[in-house]
């Protein structure tokens, strides 16, 4: 019994870090270059660069191979051999790449649920710490927000060799679109406060199905119950 139960505890704890990895922290060493830490499968969202189409807002479409850089937050494209970034990102309407499609709002959002409810996501690699060294090589955060204005946020970064140990975390931020096309955030008040009229609904699918707002599966519950509305 105790052999069976120390088996069926190495499972779930494997399985839960299998769960865990999507979140896991992502450390650059001090002296690291942080492509060694992101490399390609880690870096972008898909495998490769796929046929895309970029769709602006005077209507002019243009077709490219595609990917999204999580590192970096941007949409990259392939020309004549070389990847480079978009630059008339304010004048996109929306891209397509490999069935998704993304707009840019202060940054890019990928449509996760469409319809009459329309669900994004933010889904990118922050720096979430900088951890220097202090006295006898002991770890010091206490300075670490200090030096986050030093960080590149461009191309550059992936030519970095950091001074200090960078602390990266994938995380994903979700938003509603409402029907002027204005994003909020997928937080219990915001939904109330746009659906005044189902109050009572929501809150008995809510307390039914413990929703997590942080997680993308119960958010898709959430919006295709909001869709019934």
């Amino acid at each position: 019994m105790k052999k069976s139960l120390t088996i069926t505890g190495a499972i779930l704890f494997i399985f839960s870090c299998i769960q865990g990895q999507y979140y896991k922290a992502v450390t650059v060493e001090a002296g690291t270059p942080v492509t060694e830490k992101f490399p390609f499968e880690v870096r972008y969202l898909y495998p490769q660069f796929n046929d895309g189409a970029v769709l602006m807002r005077t209507g002019a479409a243009s077709s490219y191979k595609l990917n999204y850089n999580l590192l970096l937050g941007e949409i990259e494209f392939i020309s004549n051999s070389d990847t480079l970034l978009i630059s008339r990102k304010k004048d996109l309407n929306f891209l397509a790449v490999a069935q998704d499609t993304f707009i840019y709002r202060s940054g890019y959002l990928k449509l996760i649920h469409s319809g009459t409810v329309k669900v994004l996501v933010r889904d990118k690699f922050k720096l979430t710490d900088i951890v220097k060294k202090g006295a006898m090589g002991a770890p010091n955060r206490n300075s670490a927000i200090d030096s986050y204005s030093a960080i590149p946020t461009d191309k550059q970064l992936l030519t970095l060799i950091p001074s200090e140990d960078l602390v990266f975390r994938r995380t994903l931020e979700f938003y509603l679109m409402t029907n002027d096309g204005d994003l909020v955030e997928f937080k219990k008040k915001n939904i109330m406060d746009l659906y005044p009229e189902n109050e009572n609904e929501l809150q008995k699918f809510l307390k039914a199905n413990k929703i997590d707002f942080e997680e993308q599966a119960d958010i898709m519950k959430l919006a295709d119950f909001m869709a019934t509305l």
